[in-house]
């Protein structure tokens, strides 16, 4: 886990070092040349003086684009290839699940795209998009009579900086107490709920680059035990101008292990077999300690369409293509593919596929958003997921912004 930590903060100390080379551009020949041939040019592209203008312009080229992918590569695959040291299963399963009806449809690839009130479960620094207050609340119809519920509010600061708040739990319906006497039942009936409360905040470090860090507190309840930790998230977003290409990472559940207690693991025990009928003593029978599930998400996004550095332009449509990579502790790798297709910015239309995983595979979805004029803006997202033998799944989202 401090592997992973320390892999994580040489990625965000690599984005300061890109970002700070503040537009100095090194430019290299493509022919061959001696070394006095090197030249150097400013940032609008004119010939410093007393550099031989007659080298064709279209021979050089511009180092940064190049050096900053390779950089950011690099870094990456250095992420990617840390050492887990947690392989086995892990608690809380539902701290992998993603919120929102936007997210969901579009496979999960969502991690440099957040900029809604999802964004403190997907990646903190996506607050930044949230120029309002914003409220978001997502549903999730799960397997069985599992759901899962979220609320999430960000809160503008200052203009470059947003804090949030929100709160989820994954809940089953009434269940059966069952013993060895009677394993059909008892007639009496427990509740599964598992919480987390989570504070966020993120700053603009740069004109391009965002962070963000959450803390939560997580805690199961089963029957009469329950089990508690703490646990930080922290993410990055940064924004190329190529082709406003936007590269996301997110270290997610960083924290401590659980383990259960409760009035049902206290027993009476015979101290001494020599003694008959010493039954008065109370043993608290300890449980294996169980770890988060720690989760790496790096992902890249741009508008293929309609935004503002786009490959293609258009005034009343926009496409959006996002990819993601997961690396989780209790499980193989994971990819997201994601496209969205909006009309005028108010009916959406999104896709996606999740591969590797075990039941799921293709996602899709639509959504609308209604100009309230004075009273703010909102966004009603809605996701299907198959999952094969177990049928379908389905997300609905509603959020509110001001």
């Amino acid at each position: 886990m401090i592997g992973i930590a320390l892999n994580f903060l040489r990625f965000v100390m690599m984005l300061n070092y890109v970002i700070g080379l503040k537009g100095r551009s090194v430019m290299l020949r493509l022919s061959k040349h001696t070394k006095a041939d090197r030249q150097l040019l400013t940032e609008n592209g004119t010939v410093k003086e007393g550099i031989d203008s007659s080298i064709p312009r279209a021979q050089l080229i511009s180092c940064r684009p190049i050096s900053t992918l390779t950089i950011l590569i690099l870094s990456l695959t250095s992420v990617l290839q840390a050492d887990f040291d947690k392989v086995a299963t892990t608690a809380a399963p539902f701290l992998k699940m993603g919120v929102g009806g936007r997210a969901a449809a579009m496979g999960g690839g969502f991690v440099s795209l957040a900029d809604d009130g999802s964004s403190l479960v997907w990646n903190p620094a996506g607050m930044l998009g949230a120029n309002s207050v914003t409220v978001s609340a997502s549903h999730t119809d799960w397997l069985l009579d599992i759901t899962h519920d979220y609320v999430g509010l960000i809160l503008p600061g200052r203009k470059n900086e947003r804090i949030g708040f929100s709160i989820s739990a994954l809940t089953m319906g009434e269940q059966p107490v069952r013993t060895l006497e009677n394993p059909d039942g008892t007639g009496l009936v427990y509740n599964v709920m598992d919480v987390a409360i989570s504070a966020a905040y993120a700053r603009q470090v740069t004109d391009r680059l965002s962070m963000g860090i959450t803390g939560k507190f997580v805690q199961l309840n089963a029957y009469n035990e329950s089990a508690s930790t703490m646990a930080i998230d922290v993410g990055s977003i940064l924004r190329t101008d190529f082709y406003g290409l936007r590269i996301g990472m997110a270290l997610s559940n960083f924290g401590g292990d659980f383990q259960f207690s409760g009035r049902d693991l206290i027993l009476k025990a015979d101290i001494d077999d020599d003694i008959d009928g010493n039954y008065s003593t109370d043993v608290d029978l300890r449980t294996e300690p169980w770890p988060l599930p720690l989760m790496i998400r790096i992902g890249l996004s741009m508008d293929v369409m309609g935004g503002r550095d786009a490959f293609i332009s258009s005034q009343n449509s926009r496409l959006t293509l996002a990819l993601d990579a997961e690396h989780p502790n209790d499980g193989p790798e994971h990819i997201n593919l994601g496209a969205e297709y909006a009309v005028k910015e108010m009916v959406y239309f999104r896709g996606g596929y999740r591969y590797n995983y075990d039941q799921e595979g293709f996602t899709m979805g639509t959504g609308i958003q209604l100009d309230l004029k004075a009273h703010g803006k909102v966004r009603i997202d809605y996701a299907v997921k198959p999952m094969e033998i177990f049928g379908n799944t389905s997300v609905l989202s509603v959020e509110f912004s001001k």
